[in-house]
């Protein structure tokens, strides 16, 4: 078996597993000798994709690989750390919390908190967004690549209301607005008589991990922009913090 290989083996029995995975364990399921799998994960461990307890010495997948990887496995780690703040921030705004990340050309709800009220929003988990309509949309795009930037400028936008962005122009300069505020606001683009602002969540090393979002009813949201943003910001602060804080607690 190739090093390639053995590295490939060693990380999908790390995301096949829910708790920490100890040396032994991880050469017996892989057939890689303890001393291999150990130098392995020693540069792993090195380069942020795994993490070791300090306690137990044992091993799971790190954060840096999580914020890199498209695997549902790794989101769902994410979805674990900011649960019960989006939890929080629903109870504080009354209002829906989403949580999404980037998947190619688009977005994908990892997470949802929705109040107790009969307007109910449709953005249900695994729910796909376009990323040039809705605040959590275009936070995502603001924060991407640019070469997934101009795909999506040079592209045929999709109209989804009278006020989607649908002029490549004029999403340009949406981006640059929303780069330089580090906030995304929309109304009525994608569903009518809704509204949602959105904010990004960034590593450490200032690269985006997801968009979190406050959406909820026109006329009971767009009065409040300001102060759910305030809320906003701060939610999405103590999910950073939580995140960062794991991975050095499990790296001490």
């Amino acid at each position: 078996m190739s090093l390639p290989s053995k590295v490939m083996a060693l990380v999908e029995v790390l995301l096949e597993t829910d708790d920490n995975i100890g040396i032994r364990e991880l050469a017996l399921r892989t057939n890689i000798s303890k001393s291999t799998v150990q130098r392995i994960l020693d540069s792993l461990e090195e380069n942020g994709w795994v993490t070791q307890d300090a306690k137990t010495l044992n091993y799971r997948i790190g954060f840096k690989l999580l914020s890199m990887t498209n695997s549902w496995r790794l989101r769902l780690e994410l979805t674990r750390h900011s649960h019960d703040e989006m939890v929080r921030l629903c109870e504080e705004s009354r209002q829906t919390v989403l949580l999404l990340v980037q998947d190619g050309y688009r977005g994908i709800c990892l997470d949802k908190v929705e109040p107790e009220r009969t307007i109910k929003l449709v953005a249900e988990m695994g729910k796909v967004f376009p990323l040039h309509a809705a605040a959590c949309g275009k936070i995502l795009l603001a924060y991407a690549q640019p070469s997934l930037q101009n795909h999506i400028l040079e592209s045929t936008l999709e109209t989804y209301t009278p006020l989607t962005i649908t002029d490549s122009k004029a999403l340009k300069l949406e981006i640059e607005r929303i780069r330089a505020e580090g906030k995304a606001i929309s109304v009525e683009e994608m569903t009518y008589g809704a509204a949602e602002i959105a904010v990004p969540l960034f590593n450490s090393d200032g690269s985006l991990i997801a968009a979190l979002s406050i959406a909820g009813p026109k006329f009971d949201v767009e009065p409040k922009l300001t102060s759910l943003e305030s809320l906003l910001r701060l939610s999405a602060d103590n999910i950073v913090k939580q995140l960062i804080n794991d991975r050095k607690n499990n790296c001490d």
